[in-house]
């Protein structure tokens, strides 16, 4: 083993190579290249751990909810809160637009919102009542943000052991139709009132109780799953393999061109 080398550069230490090329792919240069790859970066994002099925195992529980983001008690994030974020147009939901911070006292003000039928409130003043919950929060926005998006990426977790789809992804309203729907098929499966449902039953509990209909109704055959680390890592160590290839190419070409230039 090179000493200094990371994680995925070993990974290519049991390839048959020279000496010369394994030192090589253990540069700092090369270390950087594996740093910047958006694919590895992006594959290293869906490695799933025991921890990351804990949230939605609380959520399936229906364990009275203790969570905070900062010094602010939350809710957990449900249907309706969704619905009501993509009427806001939420950037968040709509994924159009950088997220300011009105964006993010807006999504804190809707999470520690107990019930949303209550609110007294016109849409239009939502951005003023809602202007001192980063503060509350106690906070830097960058923290707030990360602790946002894990907390839908919890939510819809269970929609990753469906198959995917070959065909081109279609936008997706969640209006009244789409909160029927998924509601619905809640309701069916879990047997609580639709109200129950929408308003308190956490979001990733009715992404749950959808997959677990679908393959209840083998919809998708055998092909329901959770996402398999196994995959993600072949996945990891083809690309590493091939960012290697190149490097050693371009080291190659830039050898020989440096010794055509001494002549």
């Amino acid at each position: 083993m090179i000493p200094g080398a990371s994680r995925d550069q070993r990974l290519l230490e049991s390839r048959t190579m020279s000496p010369e090329n394994l030192i090589r792919l253990s540069s700092p240069e090369f270390s950087e290249l594996l740093t910047a790859d958006p694919v590895l970066a992006d594959l290293r994002e869906r490695l799933v751990s025991r921890r990351d099925f804990i949230p939605g195992t609380f959520d399936a529980l229906l364990f009275p909810g203790n969570e905070r983001i900062g010094k602010l008690p939350v809710l957990p994030l449900t249907a309706a809160k969704w619905a009501f974020l993509w009427i806001l147009d939420s950037p968040f939901v709509s994924g159009k637009n950088s997220v300011s911070e009105t964006d993010l006292n807006i999504f804190l003000f809707v999470l520690s919102c107990p019930d949303l039928r209550k609110l007294q409130i016109p849409l239009s003043r939502l951005p003023a009542e809602a202007g001192h919950y980063m503060q509350t929060v106690g906070m830097e926005p960058a923290a707030i943000l990360n602790e946002i998006r894990k907390m839908i990426d919890s939510a819809f977790a269970p929609l990753a052991m469906l198959p995917k789809s070959d065909s081109a992804p279609e936008d997706i309203f969640y209006d009244g139709f789409w909160l029927a729907w998924i509601a619905s098929i809640a309701v069916k499966e879990s047997a609580m009132p639709y109200d129950r449902v929408v308003h308190d039953m956490p979001l990733s509990l009715v992404c749950n109780l959808y997959v677990a209909w679908r393959r209840r109704e083998g919809i998708d055959g055998n092909r329901i799953r959770r996402p398999q680390n196994g995959e993600i890592m072949d996945r990891i160590n083809a690309r590493v393999e091939e960012l290697g290839k190149e490097f050693l190419k371009s080291f190659k070409s830039q050898a020989a061109s440096l010794k055509f230039a001494e002549r």
